[in-house]
């Protein structure tokens, strides 16, 4: 089997910690702290010209590339599930779009993108909406763009209804899913995730994500089936005193277990 790991960072210098680690490609966001956003244009075109650079001076992956996140507003904390969360109106979808456009226009491989009806059922109008204006963005450019639904799936109430949007997903032109199984830490929604993996069929990817951390790759990835995994291996240790910032937050050690973890199965 071979899984497939996905670096979430947030600078240049996290792009290039997860692409010379052995990273399969990364999801491109700011304030990860609040479970991610939009990031600026100019930061997606940066990070997509050193990709280019890093996989064609052969420290990539073949294919690494930048999958940016369209999220135009998040609550505080990192939780993703409080109500009304990824329920958007008219003028936040119009923004996505235009965010998700600019994004494919500086670069991007892929965009990360989703929205929920108040019922918390997947909003089809307004994902399609950021959808062709993404798709319409790579048209222009002549190339392929890879479509994730992000975690908003797993605001979801039960199990029952992430395995169930499996198939609209599909029906809505997605690649890949992202889910934790509707769980805080992906490894204790392993069984959701597993139950979508079968709804898949092999015609949807499902990318396991959320408090995943290396030492859970094996387990996780024998029990639900996934083969992609996502986690964000930032350094959470708090800095020595009259220690400078460091120049990214993503931990190459972190990155390099999971590579290894991953590259196991």
């Amino acid at each position: 089997m071979s899984v497939a790991v996905e670096i979430a960072v947030e600078d240049v210098a996290g792009l290039v910690v997860a692409a010379q680690s052995g990273a399969a490609r990364v999801e491109l966001c700011a304030d990860l702290s609040r479970g991610g956003l939009t990031p600026d244009a100019a930061l997606v075109a940066e990070c997509a010209q050193a990709a280019a650079r890093l996989v064609e001076e052969r420290e990539a992956k073949p294919g690494f590339g930048v999958h940016v996140l369209v999220r135009s507003r998040a609550s505080a904390g990192e939780g993703l599930t409080g109500e009304g969360e990824f329920v958007y109106s008219p003028e936040e979808i119009d923004l996505m779009a235009q965010q998700a456009a600019r994004s494919v226009r500086a670069g991007a491989a892929g965009v990360v993108i989703g929205a929920l009806t108040p019922q918390c059922a997947v909003d089809a109008p307004a994902v399609g909406a950021i959808r062709d204006a993404a798709l319409e963005a790579a048209t222009a450019q002549l190339r392929s763009l890879t479509l994730t639904f992000h975690r908003a799936l797993d605001a979801m109430p039960t199990d029952a209804d992430r395995t169930a949007a499996m198939e609209q997903l599909m029906l809505l032109g997605f690649h890949r899913v992202l889910s934790s199984g509707g769980a805080q830490r992906a490894i204790d929604g392993a069984d959701c995730l597993a139950q979508m993996v079968r709804a898949a069929d092999g015609l949807i990817d499902v990318c396991a994500g959320g408090g995943i951390r290396p030492a859970h790759i094996r387990d996780l990835v024998q029990t639900a089936g996934v083969e992609d995994i996502h986690l964000s291996a930032r350094r959470r240790t708090p800095l020595a005193p009259g220690e400078s910032d460091p120049e990214t937050r993503t931990d190459t050690a972190v990155v390099q277990a999971a590579v290894d973890a991953a590259g196991e199965l």
